[in-house]
């Protein structure tokens, strides 16, 4: 009995054999998105969920209120994690981690010679507390007595390979590392990696009774004062603990040891503590710090979107199907006189479904391998180490036998409605509902609906982000390179000077205009701080975000000058040029106003002059306004690299990057030349839009290829359903303009009722999209126009082909039977 049914099935699928394409097509797209949506999403939330008391473990972050403004930052101060520690109840472990700055080690080998680290990243000071935190599991040594004395080391097994080659985990125990060429330490444990996506990215761990000496020692003490990203503490709870009260000690707490320090950043300063659960911390940007992290609201928009891709594949299918019901009439009506039940014909079609739906997920998964391969910048890097392959498997089962239910329940139901004789007599309808409208149609609108929402989406994002890259930034930033002095070489004393005989050498060559050593304009790496106005009426205190730049960097990004002069060459601190949007807050008259007036730094209350005004320049993405700014001189550690160069030629470029890498390695030999042109480094910070805007793209593509697919197919059927009646009307005299308006209105008229439906469901998502740039196009009338256009052209060219074809038809072939 099966094998009948998978034979007839298999003939009916053969017989129509274009209708089966264009369902296999629709559905394995919208499997295919599915597919690919689900391992993003699955890999994104499954961090940290398998880590033990994961409900019980909570992260100190920090919240920032300044002039009305507020941030958040990762870390909280150094002291809060001992003062927890001995004076908190409710809490069962205190862990804190301490990112660790390492510029080069040393491990001594077997052979004598020693194998050496530049710039080593992932390297935490920590205590044994950590691993009562993070089980691993243990290779060597021992979780209690690791790090409990100074100068000791636990290296993840994959660190702990690259360190010492060739040695098992045991054999690594008591081996020394050298750190900064002086301070030995002994690895006193080695933990294997862990296997699943996790928010603890360390590697290498150093007990944090190693920094804890000399005049380290005050800051995991007394620096309640400052908090910085890299200092992370996390709490296991007790199981009833209340969180909401210990939150408000642990602020009252912090409160009062930082009373003193926070006076010097002013009344407008205000800092408080929250606890951030580890199952948010991956999905919390405000608190990123090194961490990668991801919104949440785009994971789930994802997910709608998925759903609606799916959406259409099946409603897609739905249409086909039902459409082809006239044609399967008799099959149908013999198959119930000679005693076919119900669910016999429901199971048979069904069954045909099933099979569709399998061929579609065989063919969604050529299309994922496709995707991932042109694509594969859309997906995190870390997402192949992570495949969980049963948990794919499990999903794509259960999400074809969904499919196969949705597609094929209402297409199967529909047939069992219809009587023996009815049907043999050819007399089918498929009609639902009043005034001609139906479902097959409402089908079609709701398609369109979607399909046309991203439409209007895609133009519009693709504005703003043509908007982003080619609006005026207030700098000329064509043909500028930048470049980075690597941190230790900047510190260490046979370099930490070179970085400025190295600038008089470029600006010797002739394919350089200009050099400059500083921040540049737009990079967001700058820091803040309180500066006082003392006026005559009131004293104004604004927060002022400064760059370190040098005398040439206004030159070389041609910043304009409004008032006063540039600054002057100075070691330290000794003068500013400020911006509009500064010279507003602080209450000046005017540009000119400012020069020469005295601003008071709030931490060291010195009191600088204003020598210059700039015009207002963007210094972060459009997401933030324009925010008061002053730029002032300071040699030390300023290594960022900006090179104007002569030409806008791309081809003129390579001969001068050429000569301007033989004279970096000529000055540093151990570091690799790295450069960026500028217009690139400023379109990574709009990666995640960019990101959303291709997606976007991408769904727009494929939501109008299967509403296409549709047309085509119920065109093809429209067609050959009103074969006769293309006929008659021939024979009457019609002409072939005619009878292809004929077929394409109803069409056309369908797509125009789902664009007066989507257009105000895209403006509403595109304004609330919008409203999170500070500087961003206006939603004009003309998108929805050009939406509807490109919509109306693509339903005439995908029905006009089958239109043209039935009315091209000689009327003697169709007539002939009658």
């Amino acid at each position: 009995m099966l094998s009948n049914y998978l034979k007839l099935a298999f003939r009916n699928l053969w017989r129509n054999r274009l209708f089966t394409a264009l369902n296999v097509l629709g559905l394995s797209i919208g499997l295919a998105a599915c597919w690919m949506i689900f391992q993003l999403v699955s890999y994104e939330f499954s961090f940290d969920a398998e880590q033990p008391h994961r409900d019980r473990i909570y992260k100190v972050v920090s919240d920032f209120t300044f002039d009305g403004k507020e941030s958040g930052n990762a870390g909280a101060p150094k002291p809060l994690a001992e003062a927890i520690r001995k004076q908190m109840g409710g809490v069962e472990t205190v862990a804190g981690l301490y990112d660790q700055w390492i510029m080069n080690l040393k491990v001594p080998q077997p052979s004598g010679k020693s194998l050496d680290f530049t710039d080593i990243e992932q390297v935490q000071a920590t205590t044994t507390d950590y691993f009562k935190l993070v089980p691993y599991h243990w290779l060597a040594g021992s979780p209690a007595k690791a790090l409990a004395q100074p100068n000791e080391a636990v290296l993840t097994l994959s660190r702990a390979e690259k360190y010492f080659p060739g040695l098992t985990p045991e054999q690594m125990l008591g081996k020394t590392i050298l750190y900064r060429d002086t301070v030995a330490i002994e690895v006193t444990g080695v933990v294997a990696d862990l296997e699943r996506a996790t928010s603890f990215t360390g590697h290498e761990f150093l007990s944090l009774s190693t920094f804890q000496k000399g005049e380290n020692a005050k800051a995991y003490t007394e620096a309640w004062g400052g908090v910085n990203s890299s200092d992370q503490i996390y709490l296991l709870l007790g199981e009833k603990t209340d969180v909401a009260k210990l939150n408000k000690n642990i602020n009252a707490l912090s409160q009062k040891n930082s009373q003193e320090a926070m006076k010097n950043w002013g009344a407008n300063f205000t800092r408080k503590h929250s606890l951030l659960p580890l199952s948010e911390v991956h999905f919390a940007p405000n608190y990123a710090g090194r961490l990668r992290t991801v919104n949440k609201n785009i994971l789930l928009a994802l997910m709608g979107l998925a759903v609606f891709l799916l959406a259409l594949a099946v409603i897609n299918y739905v249409n086909l199907t039902t459409a082809q019901v006239p044609q399967r009439a008799r099959e149908i009506g013999i198959r119930k006189t000679l005693g076919s039940s119900r669910s016999r014909l429901i199971g048979h079609f069904l069954g045909e479904t099933f099979m569709v739906t399998v061929l579609a997920c065989g063919l969604a998964f050529v299309w994922t391998i496709m995707f991932r391969t042109s694509f594969g910048d859309l997906f995190p890097k870390e997402l192949d180490l992570y495949p969980n392959i049963g948990q794919t498997l499990l999903f794509m089962v259960l999400l074809v036998v969904l499919v196969s239910a949705l597609a094929g329940w209402y297409p199967s139901l529909l047939i069992t409605r219809f009587q023996p004789t009815q049907v043999l007599r050819g007399q089918v309808s498929l009609q639902i509902g009043r005034n001609n409208f139906s479902l097959r149609k409402s089908l079609i609108v709701f398609q369109f609906v979607i399909a046309q929402a991203f439409v209007i989406g895609a133009i519009i994002m693709n504005q703003q982000m043509r908007y982003t890259m080619e609006k005026d930034l207030g700098f000329d930033r064509e043909a500028v390179l930048t470049f980075q002095v690597p941190y230790r070489l900047l510190q260490s004393e046979a370099y930490g000077k070179k970085q400025f005989a190295l600038k008089d050498e470029l600006k010797r060559l002739p394919q350089v205009v200009s050099v400059s050593l500083g921040n540049p304009p737009f990079n967001q790496n700058y820091s803040s701080g309180g500066i006082i106005y003392k006026g005559a009426q009131k004293e104004i205190e604004l927060n002022v975000y400064r760059k370190y730049v040098d005398t040439d960097l206004l030159g070389t990004y041609n910043i304009k000058l409004l008032a006063g002069r540039n600054l002057l060459p100075s070691d330290t601190v000794r003068e500013y040029v400020i911006n509009e949007t500064a010279v507003r807050e602080f209450g000046f008259k005017s540009p000119q106003d400012a020069v020469g007036k005295y601003l008071v730094e709030q931490n060291n209350h010195l009191s600088i002059p204003i020598v210059g005004v700039v015009e207002d320049f963007h210094t972060a993405t459009f997401t933030q306004k324009i925010d008061p700014l002053a730029m002032m001189t300071e040699k030390d550690g300023t290594g960022n690299f900006n090179v104007k160069l002569a030409s806008n030629k791309p081809s003129d470029w390579q001969a001068g990057i050429q000569k301007m890498e033989e004279l970096w390695k000529s000055t540093y030999p151990d570091a690799p030349f790295e450069y960026k042109f500028y217009d690139d480094m400023i379109a990574q910070y709009y990666e995640s839009e960019r990101r959303m805007t291709q997606i976007i793209n991408l769904s727009t593509g494929i939501a109008i290829l299967i509403s296409c697919l549709g047309l085509f197919g119920l065109a093809t059927l429209t067609a050959f359903q009103r074969t006769k009646e293309i006929g008659v009307r021939k024979v009457l005299g019609a002409s072939i303009a005619g009878i292809v308006g004929m077929l394409s209105k109803d069409f056309v008229l369908l797509v125009l009722v789902a664009l007066v439906i989507a257009s105000p469901i895209a403006w509403y998502f595109m304004d609330q999209w919008l409203a999170d740039f500070a500087y961003h196009v206006n939603i004009s009338w003309w998108v929805f126009a050009l939406a509807g256009l490109t919509a109306v052209t693509i339903a005439l060219i995908t029905v006009g082909y089958q239109s043209v074809k039935a009315a091209l038809m000689n009327p003697v072939e169709s007539l002939r039977s009658e």
